[in-house]
């Protein structure tokens, strides 16, 4: 598309921006206040009729938000996820997108009925503010080519687009107190995971959600390339594959080691310039060449492996014959990306806040202890940076477990205090500590958590709040700062969690992770029509894309074996959920 049509999408979209306020939040408050932001939609739209399904792919990542803001500002509807029903009037696509490729993302055989339009009919909708007939962009299907047999597996989404780093040509925001909830989310991903009981799955489950299922072995014959190509679809698969059911104890060899510490590092990349795609695209390439039964020995079998297209076997087999990407070095190179990596380290900075500092001109911490605006959570972030980056020994972790078990104890008879997160999972360093606590008759934990807290400062044991929510007047969660008594001791970060005891063992395994692993078991539950988050598992779920329309019935799981006994899985202890 030339610029001319570029900037006339970008004037369409800079009306629609919205001014982010400063988000502020008192330390350890009862119950904050909660803003919500919702698409207001316009009934008398020109586009009320349109409900799309837009293919990332392709598309830079501004001009998709700039139309889906148009969309949703004209009156029309933006589903996030692709479901074969009525609900969808159009996919909309890159004006390149070719059929097969566009079969293998949607991971379907069959070209569908839905109208498939290039980006190119939204854009001359948007500039003539009329519903133009979609048929001369229309993309055509010129055959009825089945996946299965003409091409690998599922390719990995927007890691096959284009290969860029990092243009950040973003608005420059006004409000240097910028701590969005997107950011917030990343410093909060284990109390506000999708497994959360709302009407709408959050984007990062859909995103990954096709990530999650089980991925068949590789023989490790000659004719293993053939092989590769025969996924199974979930329903064939036979449950003990999929990663919630297997034991991450003694795994087998990774014969692709150097292969994989390099797309490692590319994840933390792309996750660090808020490229959700790439990055889940990436992990789950690593999983698949960690699993593989031998080294990878050309470049044909990269590209036969599950969800591996051309350009990742590229980089694999570059990788494979030279033990460097030069990608990676492109990377290491750029000063907005090594400066972004070091940005949102800073506990309440995500993306935007990194993207929108790097803009400021700022480029290392002391410029933000300086000279940014930060927000309270973004001072202790930045006061603290180098203490709360650095994972404590699993020593220390028992240690901090210790003394808010001891401190609650002296409140409340009788009462449980856990440790869960890596911890739990027997994990030699933690990057920070998660107490769930919660009473056996199910009442007496009403009330501790103030007391514990005040205890717990009092002491002087807890030196600075971060976020305190108050769920229901049963569940608190707090996210600070703590520090052992003692000569160099350094900060280290805490979360403790008070919940009832009928909700204890689903809170249990959503707290102990891994976060691969819970989203597996989220995604087999979705399968089973049931949904599983800290709070219950439930069964009778029905789904209409991303929303629940039927929230379903909660199944008592006291315990977490009866979590794994429901969903007819091997019950996995924790230190066998490290995945």
């Amino acid at each position: 598309m030339d610029s001319r049509k570029r900037q006339a999408e970008s004037k369409e979209g800079s009306s629609k921006k919205i001014k982010l306020g400063v988000h502020t939040q008192k330390p350890c408050l009862d119950k904050p206040e909660e803003k919500h932001t919702k698409n207001i939609i316009n009934s008398e739209g020109f586009l009320t009729k349109v409900t799309a399904y837009i293919i990332p792919a392709g598309i830079e990542k501004t001009r998709l938000e700039i139309f889906k803001n148009q969309i949703v500002k004209n009156g029309g509807h933006i589903e996030e996820r692709f479901e074969l029903n009525d609900s969808i009037t159009h996919i909309i696509v890159d004006d390149k997108m070719e059929v097969s490729r566009l079969l293998r993302l949607l991971c379907i055989d069959v070209f569908p009925k839905i109208p498939v339009v290039k980006s190119a009919w939204l854009s001359l909708c948007l500039r003539k503010k009329e519903l133009v007939p979609f048929e001369d962009f229309q993309l055509q299907n010129m055959s009825t080519v089945s996946v299965q047999s003409k091409v690998e597996a599922t390719e990995i989404k927007n890691t096959e687009a284009k290969d860029v780093v990092l243009p950040l040509h973003l608005p420059v925001l006004n409000d240097h107190q910028l701590f969005t909830k997107a950011d917030q989310v990343g410093h909060m991903s284990h109390m506000t995971d999708s497994g959360s009981d709302s009407e709408h799955e959050s984007s990062d489950d859909a995103i990954s959600e096709r990530f999650c299922e089980p991925i068949n072995s590789v023989s490790c014959t000659t004719n293993s390339v053939s092989i590769a190509t025969k996924m199974r679809t979930p329903k064939q698969i036979p449950i003990d594959k999929w990663i919630c059911a297997q034991s991450s104890k003694n795994p087998s060899p990774n014969f692709n080691q150097k292969i994989t510490e390099k797309l490692e590092e590319m994840v933390k990349n792309y996750e660090s310039t808020n490229d959700k795609w790439r990055a889940f695209g990436y992990q789950n390439a690593i999983r698949v060449l960690s699993r593989h039964p031998k080294e990878i020995s050309s470049w044909e079998e990269a590209k036969s492996l599950p969800r591996v297209g051309k350009r990742l076997a590229d980089k694999i087999w570059e990788i494979a014959q030279s033990g460097e990407l030069r990608k990676l070095k492109e990377f290491e190179t750029n000063e907005a990306v090594s400066t972004l990596k070091l940005f949102t380290n800073v506990w309440g900075a995500g993306p935007h806040a990194a993207q929108m500092w790097y803009q400021q001109g700022f480029r290392t911490i002391s410029d933000l202890k300086e000279k940014a605006s930060l927000t309270h959570q973004q001072q202790v972030g930045v006061r603290l940076y180098e203490d709360l980056l650095d994972r404590m020994p699993r020593e220390e972790a028992g240690e901090i477990e210790r003394v808010v078990k001891e401190a609650a104890e002296s409140l409340q008879d009788g009462i449980i205090a856990q440790a869960c997160g890596s911890y739990r999972r027997g994990k030699p360093t933690c990057g920070d500590v998660d107490v769930l606590i919660t009473h056996p008759d199910g009442k007496s934990h009403r009330g501790i958590f103030h007391r514990l807290l005040a205890k717990l400062k009092e002491s002087g044991f807890l030196t600075d709040d971060l976020v305190c929510v108050s769920e229901t007047d049963n569940q608190k969660k707090y996210m600070g700062v703590c520090k052992l008594p003692g000569e160099n001791r350094k900060h280290r970060r805490l979360d403790i969690i008070v919940v009832p005891y009928e909700e204890y063992g689903c809170a249990l395994v959503y707290f102990t992770g891994s976060a691969h692993f819970n989203r597996s078991l989220r995604h087999l539950c979705k399968k089973q029509n049931m949904s599983l988050n800290e709070h219950a598992l439930k069964t009778g779920v029905v789904r209409k894309g991303s929303e629940k329309i039927c929230k379903g019935t909660i199944i008592p799981t006291p315990t977490e074996e009866s979590i794994f006994q429901v969903l007819k899985i091997p019950f996995r202890p924790p230190e066998e959920r490290d995945h």
